[in-house]
């Protein structure tokens, strides 16, 4: 079956699959106030799942299924749970956030325990004060967080989900649980979906990809569209080694032909 193929059967899915509180029908959109003030309310969730290098992680999803922060690697499973809760011990503190510019001018954030050790690591953001803004958030939603579960594991898809700006985003989750690439904000579900083509055309081409610098010796990459826009971001990792290890993993899946959507 062609990637074209999955990409349809991805679109019939995701409308046929989609969240009901992200479904406005002809109702009017919820604004941006209300998204924030929804999504913070809720408690998110930790979830737990094991790397391509056979260490464990975590990451911290808010109610809405936004990835808020992804840990670093731990040797055992006991470990990355005792990250956790040292997650919930310093993260509702805004203080333990230390806050960081990556090497394009985009923003990211660092938990830190009282130790200095990186217990998490936010997405990039474009403007500073969205970053500083997400800090707020995800202090907000790490205290009213107390569930660690098990990332669901078996099957590699795209979720969409509406983001704490009120843009519509996508993530591609992989087989393993560990959610690999995420898009840009859209203003409408439709160019989201359309996006998710986009990444299935071209993610299967290694040279889309690029490796860029963040800070403090941590890297990320991009995926482009052939016109040069940026259609999807991968994690923010320790080493340039780990990101590259990144875009093979995203590249893998998509070839594989076996992305859908979320049940």
């Amino acid at each position: 079956m062609t990637l074209r193929t999955h990409a349809t059967r991805l679109f019939i899915a995701l409308a046929l699959t989609a969240t009901p509180a992200f479904v406005t029908g002809c109702a009017v959109e919820t604004d941006y106030s209300e998204v924030v003030q929804d999504v913070t309310a809720k408690s998110g969730r930790f979830e737990t799942f094991v790397g391509k290098d056979k260490q464990h992680y975590f990451h911290l999803l808010a109610a809405n299924g936004e990835k808020m922060m992804r840990s670093e690697g731990y040797a055992s499973l006991g470990g990355a749970e005792a990250g956790v809760a040292s997650c919930q011990t310093n993260g509702v503190d805004p203080n333990s956030f230390e806050l960081l510019q990556a090497r394009n001018g985009q923003y990211y954030w660092n938990l830190l325990a009282q130790n200095g050790e990186v217990l998490g690591t936010s997405e990039l953001y474009t403007t500073k004060s969205s970053a500083l803004k997400s800090i707020g958030t995800t202090s907000s939603i790490i205290a009213k967080t107390s569930v660690v579960s098990d990332a669901p594991t078996g099957t590699t898809l795209f979720q969409l989900f509406r983001g704490l700006d009120g843009k519509y985003y996508f993530h591609l989750r992989a087989k393993n649980g560990e959610i690999v690439l995420q898009s840009q904000g859209y203003k409408q579900r439709a160019s989201a979906k359309n996006g998710i083509v986009s990444v299935l055309d071209n993610g299967v081409v290694e040279a889309s990809y690029e490796v860029k610098e963040a800070a403090d010796g941590q890297h990320y990459f991009v995926l482009e569209a052939q016109n040069g826009k940026v259609i999807g971001v991968g994690e923010t990792y320790s080493s340039k080694w780990n990101a590259e290890r990144g875009v093979e993993t995203v590249v893998e899946l998509l070839q594989s032909g076996e992305v859908l959507s979320a049940e």
